[in-house]
């Protein structure tokens, strides 16, 4: 059973549990992040950011590499 409001759909919800994760509002994931993808072994994710991302945005998120990538642990 889902624990979120009856209104948001499972994308505004993984929306917000990555902007959670990333230290971001929903919003700004969904603008911003080009790509979501499991990281192979199963325990964690690998975020894109788009080339577009605003400095400040991209300012937000410790860890993120020059590259724009970030891996994150589970988030569920």
């Amino acid at each position: 059973m889902n624990d979120y409001p009856m209104d948001e759909t499972d994308s505004d919800h993984r929306h917000r549990q990555f902007g959670q994760a990333l230290g971001l509002d929903a919003d700004e994931v969904e603008l911003w992040v080009s790509s979501i993808e499991e990281d192979g072994s199963g325990m964690g994710y690998v975020v894109h950011f788009s080339s577009e991302t605003p400095v400040d945005v991209l300012a937000k998120v410790p860890g993120l590499g020059a590259d724009l990538t970030i891996n994150i642990g589970p988030i569920d």
